[in-house]
């Protein structure tokens, strides 16, 4: 049998099963790219630019059904690595296959790879024709075993050009993840912890958005409120009486205030930065939920009865008036003419099915929806890392509307985001995706700095998209009705919508206190008077 390495290159994905593959065309993976149009398993989606290109693969491993591990196919001279370093802090695996010059060679006296090195988890350079398939494979399975990761392969041109005999047949691909194994001993000390202690609480992460049904299980064992990060913010559903929230919420702030145990299950270093976390904090692996929820089964419900439920009434009654006195401080914000955050996001929440789907990208608007918007089921929110990559909104909502095609996607995008990436929706009109995009717009990309006039009505009817606009807190409800209709026939919408900014949330308070915080005094006082200064005079 004779092969070219394009082929192999084939053969091995779809062994991997991966169902949709996402690029931004160069001179150095047109091989791979021509070949995988062959493909019968394989939906190979051209995209505007690599970072859009990594933001879908990113999604598609955050949302697919099936587990599938993201994969995005780029040239190796056009390599950008701030999409890829979002998913590394965040834990997200990635397959990133790139092109190469011929092997041993370089373009401009630079190796691709080192610059991936700090923000991937392994990188392969293909040498040699015959290790494509099982480079692949070995790639595939770093990148979801133990902490998952990206992890890239870069495959020389000259090795996918290459046509040769095979001696042996391919191999087939039967390997598993290799999970971490929980620590049995550290289960149950944990486990112990958790029956002794007066307050416990769980503080969760993204890690551990696949295990709500366990999670709410030893919530309501232990009468312990859930605290989100704002990754984590779908990883407990929010209608649970013991659903405190974000983390920083005053909410959460009360149920942390008497905290004597945390147990912190798939939260990143950086969710743990701008918080006040008690002395006790016992990280866990998502994992090992199962495990801890059947050992403080095994030591007995009999034992924390008596504290449990008198605990549990109070607990809930501090929630429940938290959450009411923090919506109705946000309904009776004066939002002077424009859209009342709090109005929108409980109109697009009666709107929504149970089991929609809602991305932002990293900015105010993603720690509105965060704070505003209860989130029904989970992985029904998803959010990037706290990375600061713009433009992630829009070529995910379009990946994550491919993996769960019968299910509502709905983004919820900045206006300078929408700038970086919004040439995307074009995807999603091409492929009928049905997708819909509220646009923030308050004609800022930083505070005071006006991006210029951009008529977004014309943007979306250049790119034959739906269009809405929302100018204030009337008819909110109406509008995304239509919205929402208009998309169930296939035809993506943007939502302008009018949004006031001039309310921070708790989250954003909270990162700019502990910033602040991190500063010399010296420092500390400058940045205070330039923030007043462009305040009063405005950025130019």
């Amino acid at each position: 049998m004779s092969e070219t390495g394009a082929q192999l290159v084939r053969y091995a994905l779809e062994q991997l099963k991966i169902k949709h593959i996402f690029t931004v065309l160069g001179n150095h993976n047109r091989e791979i790219y021509d070949e995988l149009n062959r493909s019968t398993s394989i939906n190979t989606y051209l995209l505007n630019q690599e970072i859009s290109a990594v933001f879908m693969a990113d999604a598609i491993s955050r949302s697919a059904a099936d587990i599938e591990v993201g994969t995005v196919l780029i040239a190796a001279d056009a390599i950008i690595s701030q999409g890829i370093a979002d998913a590394f802090i965040s834990g997200i695996p990635l397959l990133v296959i790139t092109g190469g010059p011929v092997a041993n060679e370089l373009t401009v006296g630079i190796d691709p790879l080192q610059l991936l090195q700090p923000v991937t988890k392994a990188c392969f350079k293909v040498t040699e024709f015959n290790e494509i398939v099982s480079s692949i494979f070995e790639a595939q399975l770093m990148a979801i075993s133990d902490k998952p990761g990206p992890v890239a392969v870069q495959i020389p041109i000259n090795l996918q050009v290459h046509k040769d005999d095979l001696e042996e047949p391919l191999p087939v691909h039967l390997s598993a993840a290799n999970q971490p194994q929980a620590n049995q001993d550290q289960l149950e000390i944990c486990a112990q912890k958790l029956m002794d202690a007066e307050n416990p609480c769980l503080f969760l992460g993204w890690g551990a958005a696949r295990h709500q049904k366990q999670l709410v299980a030893t919530a309501d064992f232990l009468a312990a409120p859930v605290c989100t990060s704002l990754q984590g913010n779908s990883a407990f559903p929010a209608e649970h009486p013991l659903h405190a929230g974000l983390i920083t919420n005053p909410s959460a702030g009360h149920a942390l205030k008497d905290c004597d145990v945390l147990i912190s299950i798939g939260v990143n270093d950086h969710d743990l930065k701008y918080v006040e976390l008690p002395k006790q904090v016992i990280p866990l692996e998502p994992e090992a939920i199962p495990d801890l929820l059947h050992r403080l089964q095994a030591i007995g419900n009999t034992a924390i009865d008596s504290k449990v439920a008198p605990k549990a009434k109070i607990i809930i009654q501090q929630i429940s008036k938290d959450k009411a006195e923090l919506k109705e401080d946000w309904l009776e914000h004066n939002s002077r003419g424009r859209v009342n955050p709090a109005v929108f996001f409980a109109a697009l929440s009666k709107a929504l099915n149970n089991d929609a789907i809602v991305v932002t990208g990293y900015g105010s608007h993603g720690a509105l929806a965060a704070e505003l918007l209860p989130i029904k089921t989970d992985q029904g929110f998803i959010s990037p890392s706290s990375f600061n990559a713009m433009g992630y909104c829009v070529p995910a909502v379009n990946a994550i509307k491919l993996a769960n095609p019968k299910k509502q996607v709905v983004g919820i995008v900045g206006d300078g985001a929408m700038i970086i990436s919004g040439m995307e929706v074009i995807t999603a009109v091409r492929e009928q995706l049905g997708t819909v995009y509220c646009l923030f717009n308050n004609n800022e990309r930083t505070a005071n700095k006006s991006l210029g006039h951009i008529n977004w009505g014309s943007f979306a009817d250049a790119l034959e998209c739906g269009y809405f606009l929302i100018a204030n807190n009337h008819d909110i409800d109406i509008i995304m009705r239509r919205a929402l209709e208009t998309a169930a026939h296939g035809q993506p919408v943007i939502v302008e919508i009018s949004i006031d900014y001039s309310r921070r949330t708790h989250y954003t308070q909270r990162i700019e206190k502990a910033q602040q915080a991190s500063l010399p005094s010296s420092d500390k006082l400058g940045r205070v008077k330039r923030a007043i200064v462009r305040k009063i005079m405005g950025s130019k």
